[in-house]
């Protein structure tokens, strides 16, 4: 197996392996027969903390758009909207996470998988773009995760 690429969060290591492929909103994709199988990467889950809950707002069977608004994930540091990340149909949500959202935390890469897109995964980047991805929005991650983030004078926050 290939050897996986590394990004340092300060001293923590987020790794991505690369035998999947990666989505701009930090979900990775393997691919499966018809589709791909999602869950989030190793960055997003460190961002977030320990997940607590997840929740899906689109049922299976719908055909969602990249971007599409489809559910949330309730963790320890913050609370996220999930959104698709490609263009497909929903085939299928991962109950064991549902029953036991912390797979998302032990097992990111494997048990802990969202949910399952039928489609040709149109817009998913390789591992070494997501790296490249990751480390170009980091220092602005930084700037949140420390509240050193304000708008300029003048300008009203959104």
């Amino acid at each position: 197996m290939p050897k996986p690429l590394v990004f340092l969060m300060g001293r923590s290591p987020a790794i991505f392996p690369v035998d999947r492929r990666y989505a701009a909103n930090h979900m990775w994709a393997f691919a499966v027969e018809g589709g791909y199988r999602f869950g989030l990467s190793a960055y997003a889950v460190r961002l977030l903390g320990d997940v607590k809950h997840v929740g899906w707002s689109a049922h299976l069977g719908t055909m969602v758009k990249q971007g599409d608004p489809i559910g949330y994930v309730e963790a320890s540091k913050a609370t996220s909207d999930l959104f698709a990340p490609t263009d497909g149909r929903i085939e299928e949500y991962n109950t064991a996470v549902l029953e036991k959202p912390s797979l998302v935390n032990s097992h990111l890469y494997d048990a802990g998988w969202l949910l399952r897109l039928s489609g040709v995964g149109q817009g998913l980047i390789s591992a070494e773009e997501y790296l490249a991805h990751v480390e170009a929005g980091w220092p602005l991650a930084q700037r949140l995760l420390k509240g050193q983030f304000s708008a300029p004078r003048g300008e009203a926050h959104v």
